[in-house]
């Protein structure tokens, strides 16, 4: 697997260009004719490999790029939440919030009523004597 590294990638890519000019330079320092050097496989593989390298390079400019626009819409989106949130605080709207609060204070009022009734069935059960088991 290739590096995702933007700097190694660019690194391989100007050695295999090295070394590509290297081999072209020996190639023809040699007299051999043009048509041979583009049919060599060394010389094919390193025009091959900088290919490579730059879509590597393409590749990794459009995930920065795409990570730095969802960056951007996530900062948008909680500023936007934020500025929501702050209107709602100012506005009339701000009434209906204390409402709710009320709202779940009331459950608490009924759940202290039913533990009322349930101490004063129990005293009641308690004068009455435990209740006798039936016979089998």
């Amino acid at each position: 697997m290739g590096s995702k590294n933007k700097e190694s990638i660019a690194a391989q890519k100007t050695g295999f260009e090295k070394r590509l000019n290297e081999r072209l330079a020996s190639l023809a320092g040699k007299g051999v004719a043009p048509e041979k050097i583009a049919k060599d496989t060394v010389v094919r593989n390193m025009k091959s490999r900088i290919r490579e390298m730059a879509v590597r390079e393409r590749t990794i400019a459009a995930i920065e790029k795409k990570t730095e626009e969802l960056g951007k819409l996530k900062v948008e989106k909680l500023e936007a939440a934020k500025r929501l949130k702050e209107e709602k605080a100012k506005g009339p709207e701000g009434a209906p919030a204390k409402e709710k609060k009320e709202k779940a204070k009331a459950p608490k009022e009924a759940s202290e009523k039913g533990k009322e009734k349930k101490k004063k069935k129990s005293e009641a059960q308690a004068e009455e004597g435990p209740e006798p088991k039936p016979e089998e």
